[in-house]
Order: C-alpha cells, then structure tokens, then sequence
C-alpha cells in the first residue's frame, strides 16, 4: 500500500458536469482552489487542489466533464473508497447486492477504479491507488474534504451494513451522552485514516423533507472557515444555497447547489478548530 489513507477510508471525490469552464470558475473561486487539467487522452479530467503550483499543490478532488452519450447530464458529486484489489473489491460488492456501472479499469499508472450503485441505488467508487501521488493529499482543513454523510430514506444503519461488509467498516449509533440528530444517524468509522487510528470519517442519516424525494446519495462535506459568508459567496458565483446554514452536532453546516446542479455540504468542523 503507497498512500498513507488506509483500505476502507475515503480516498477520493469528483464530480461530473455538463459545463467544464462554468464549474471551474464557480469552485475556484468558492475555495480558491487551482487546477490543473490531464488534456484530451483523459477526457480532460481535471484535478482540484489546494495551492497555485504543482511543485506544493495538494489535492482535494476533481471534474470530469459528462460523456459524450451525455452531455447534459446533471452535475453531481460522488465519493469512492481505497481498496487493495479494486477487480475483487468489485466482485465482492457483486455478490453484497450491488449493481456495477463501469467495471474495474486501469487510469494510467496511476489506479484502478470501478463505478457502482449499492443495493439501494445510492452511487460510490472503488480506487485503488497504483502510486503515492493520488487520493487526497489535503483532507481534515478549511478548503477540503472533512466529511461524508449518507442520505437515505430509511433506516440509516440498514444502508451500511452493505458498506461495513464490503469495506470493514465499524457502525456506530450515538450514545445518550451525544448530542441528538434531527433524525435517526449512525457514524461511520475506519480502523486508521490519514490522521492514524480508528476514526470517525462519516455519517449516515435518514433522509429529511425534500431529500426524501432524492435517490440514496453521498454528500461530500468541504472545510470551511466561516459556512455564513461561503454560503453567500456560493450564491454570489451563481450557486444556490439548498439547506441554509444551521448548527449541527458535528459543527455549523449548509447544504449548497452549484450553477450545474451538484449538492454538496460546507462545515465549520470542530475537528478544524
């Protein structure tokens, strides 16, 4: 194993869009984010990152510009998780219930990587790493990924039982001494991640008034250091803002939409203080 994100753990975000330059102007300038682009023999993947340089550019997710079969599809962001063998991962996850969108393929020298659905339609992906320079080299601070939550319309601790089979992941509900969610959650943790040792990366809720109306999904929750004025900016930069900001047990949270339609979370995390 080359990168420090152990089996099991989050290893990477990305979203597909419908509109390349749209969305980049949009969260560049939501996070200050740079970019940088691997051309036309990738599809014009382009890859997002923390810092203006390559030589100290650190990464923390990436687009892909919709297929040509699909050119309008909506912009959506989508989670996948380190595995050690990603064709028997997928195997695995086969005989678990789950549907294989794309079979396991090889990018580059880089990694192996499968598209899937679980068994309750909620979309995910298997990476595995051929190299220590891909996956998040920026998790856990203001302008990165710091968390994952699962909604579903459901009991939340049904939903994972696919996922802690898969990817041996310990399911936790909240104890009395914790404080209370809005609706029925359950932790999610992974034994070692980028900081060592067991921890809690994620989530998973039942689905709340409009979001009951949505497919099971991933959202992926990005640091900030004030979730009032991103908000804000987000809808300044032509986004919208879909849950408006409130605090949670986690940290002061909101759910924005970017111009292409991609929900994603921003939190001030206590674990960033």
């Amino acid at each position: 194993m080359t990168t420090e994100i152990p089996p099991g753990a989050p290893i990477w975000a990305d979203a597909n869009t419908p509109d390349l330059a749209r969305d980049l102007d949009f969260y560049m300038r939501l996070f200050k984010w740079s970019s940088f682009g691997t051309g036309e023999e990738f599809g014009h993947y382009t890859e997002l990152c923390l810092g203006s340089t390559v030589s100290v550019a650190r990464a923390v997710g990436g687009l892909a510009p919709n297929p040509p079969g699909d050119p309008d599809a909506v912009s959506a962001w989508g989670v996948a998780f380190h595995v050690a063998d990603c064709f028997e991962a997928a195997a695995s996850a086969e005989k678990l219930g789950a549907q294989i969108v794309s079979h396991p393929v090889r990018v580059g020298d880089d990694l192996v990587y499968a598209a899937l659905k679980d068994p309750d339609g909620g979309a995910f992906g298997l990476f595995e790493p051929m190299n220590e320079h891909v996956g998040f080299t920026a998790y856990g601070e203001p302008g990165a990924a710091v968390w994952f939550e699962y909604v579903y319309d459901g009991a939340p601790v049904e939903a994972m039982q696919f996922y802690s089979e898969l990817l041996n992941w310990s399911v936790k509900t909240p104890g009395e001494d914790e404080p209370s969610h809005d609706a029925p959650y359950v932790g999610l943790w992974t034994h070692g991640h980028l900081t060592g040792g067991a921890v809690e990366f994620g989530g998973a809720r039942m689905a709340l008034g409009p979001e009951m109306r949505m497919k099971p999904h991933w959202l992926v929750c990005f640091g900030t250091a004030s979730v009032d004025l991103t908000a804000a900016k987000a809808v300044d930069l032509g986004g919208r803002v879909a849950v408006a900001p409130v605090d949670d047990p986690g940290g002061r949270m909101a759910v924005l939409v970017s111009p292409t339609g991609a929900h994603f979370t921003i939190m001030e995390s206590k674990k960033l203080d």
